[in-house]
């Protein structure tokens, strides 16, 4: 197992694969688009749409960015989300966060059509996923899924601890890992910011996914040597040496490197990786 488990070559074949994917499609009339729904003009939003413009455009997947004001109103919102719904040349919907204070969260992604949610986060896919069945999978997960795969890294009867329990990315790695099949069935443990004794726990972890959204959290005091780090995190933060912002993720890299068996990096680890997942799902909507 490679000591760096970098992001790149895992997105590169996913991409691949989904060239020859959308070929296919293109020769049954059928053109892959993503409607991304924005409110605000938010730098880390605006990066982060942009390089899956950047990305789906090399794929040959069309991409449509709908921008709100910051202040619109949410039922503007949710008439756009409405539209698109019934738009069948629209295969895929993507609500990107963070949204205003004025929009909930909840209460909008109920509008989205859960065949078209391809960030999962419609509760009939929540819904799914728990039950195993199959469904739009939230993509950040799906990328440690991947990457998983991709290193050949052992699930089975592995002891899995994830810290962070969001709706988006802690509780779905939960349920994935834990289920009965090829590339899971995992022993898995979810900490959050009450439990008690994260360190012990951590330290006994094959597999320590690390979400919790706090900068070089995770250090050596949270490791052993045979762990496996996948860090989710990234977070911008003003560097004193360089004097600028960099990012970092929720793990102390330098900190932890010597020790452990293998770490992603930050960036270029899961967050490439995400990417590719998001226009993977735009792909299985578009084939129906």
């Amino acid at each position: 197992m490679e000591k760096i488990l970098s992001g790149k070559p895992v997105a590169k074949a996913i991409y691949q694969e989904l060239k020859e994917k959308v070929a296919i499609l293109y020769d049954k009339g059928i053109i892959p688009k993503l409607c991304v729904f924005k409110v605000g003009s938010d730098p880390a939003s605006e990066y982060y749409v942009q390089s899956i413009q950047k990305r789906a455009k090399k794929i040959g997947v069309f991409v449509d960015v709908v921008t709100y004001e910051d202040l619109a109103p949410q039922e503007e919102l949710i008439d756009g989300i409405r539209k698109a719904n019934k738009d069948p040349k629209i295969h895929g919907i993507m609500l990107q966060m963070p949204l205003p204070d004025q929009c909930d969260q909840n209460e909008i992604v109920l509008h989205i059509d859960p065949l078209k949610d391809i960030d999962g986060l419609h509760p009939v896919n929540a819904g799914k996923l728990i039950l195993g069945q199959k469904c739009f999978v939230p993509c950040t997960p799906s990328a440690v899924m991947e990457l998983l795969h991709y290193y050949k890294i052992p699930t089975e009867g592995a002891r899995v601890v994830i810290i962070g329990r969001s709706t988006i990315v802690g509780l779905p790695l939960f349920n994935l890992l834990v289920q009965k099949k090829t590339g899971a069935n995992a022993t898995v443990t979810l900490c959050h910011s009450r439990s008690k004794n994260i360190h012990e726990i951590s330290k006994e972890a094959d597999i320590l996914i690390v979400a919790i959204g706090k900068p070089k959290f995770v250090d050596h005091t949270y490791i052993s040597s045979r762990s496996v780090v996948i860090d989710i995190g990234i977070n911008e933060i003003y560097d004193t040496d360089a004097k600028t912002n960099i990012f970092v993720g929720d793990v102390f890299y330098q900190d932890v490197f010597s020790t452990v068996q293998a770490v992603t990096p930050v960036p270029g680890g899961i967050g490439v990786i995400t990417t590719a997942s998001l226009l993977k799902n735009v792909v299985e909507a578009s084939r129906g």
